[in-house]
């Protein structure tokens, strides 16, 4: 039997030694008090997730399943950790438990099918992606799914369906005064996906951000837009600039996609 490195199997014992932020040793306080308070677990592994110590936020998470196991919330939130570790595959055990503890937890949804993206399981993606889009209610949440929602589709050889999508956004898409808050730099690649704003437009957008995640979620979108109007060289020239500049931002959703989409 070929001998497997420890290293790719077993995580070291030590952990990032970096001080802990005043709100963490706030709940560590409460902690000492009250050590089999789940609640209170769960409070530090925001309070980790907030510092991007994502490996420790993910031990908090599960010393408060430990204590509380059919308390759907809390695998919501180290699912998603576990997501920011690369850890998909547990991120989406996590995700589907929650999703028969707290079904109507429009999250959890949406980051389901994001794993499932990831895992290049489309079919399952479309399903977790159209559960998230009827918890949509108003058209502020349905951009980021609309956005994600659409490349799957497009994955999927359905460009009717993913149409419909963008129809769907129209009254936004009409409306100058829409906001569409945090998910603006979705709503500006479902614009381009309609043909309101071109490729360049768009990538004029990116340039001009001085956030690394934004120019990566504008890069993934760019990319996958450009596959399906079968430019696979472009498209992969932005998906390898995202492999090389997102290092820095190793969690954001985009840069895993792209890290993802290489796989086979």
């Amino acid at each position: 039997m070929e001998k497997i490195a420890k290293e790719l199997q077993v995580l070291p014992f030590e952990h990032a030694n970096v001080p802990l932020s005043d709100e963490v040793k706030a709940v560590d306080e409460k902690l000492k008090l009250n050590p089999d308070n789940a609640d209170l677990w769960m409070e530090r592994g925001l309070a980790l997730a907030k510092q991007l110590l994502f490996r420790e936020s993910v031990e908090a998470f599960s010393n408060a399943i430990a204590l509380n196991p059919f308390c759907g919330i809390y695998y919501r939130h180290r699912a998603h950790r576990n997501l920011s570790c690369w850890r998909i595959e547990d991120a989406r055990a996590d995700f589907s438990i929650a999703s028969r503890l707290i079904p109507d937890n429009w999250a959890v949804w949406y980051h389901l099918a994001l794993c499932h993206f990831l895992l290049k399981d489309f079919k399952k993606a479309e399903i977790a992606y159209r559960r998230c889009y009827e918890l949509s209610t108003t058209l502020e949440l349905k951009v980021a799914v609309s956005d994600w929602y659409w490349i799957t589709l497009q994955r999927l050889g359905k460009p009717e369906e993913a149409q419909k999508l963008l129809d769907a956004m129209k009254p936004a898409f009409d409306n100058p005064d829409f906001d569409p808050g945090a998910d603006l730099v979705y709503y500006q690649r479902l614009k381009m996906y309609a043909g309101i704003i071109t490729p360049e437009e768009l990538m004029d957008i990116r340039d001009h951000s001085e956030s690394l995640v934004h120019k990566l979620t504008i890069s993934f979108g760019l990319a996958n837009y450009l596959r399906v109007q079968g430019q696979e060289q472009q498209a992969e020239e932005i998906f390898s600039w995202m492999r090389k500049a997102g290092e820095e931002e190793y969690y954001a959703f985009a840069y895993i996609a792209a890290m993802m989409d290489q796989k086979n």
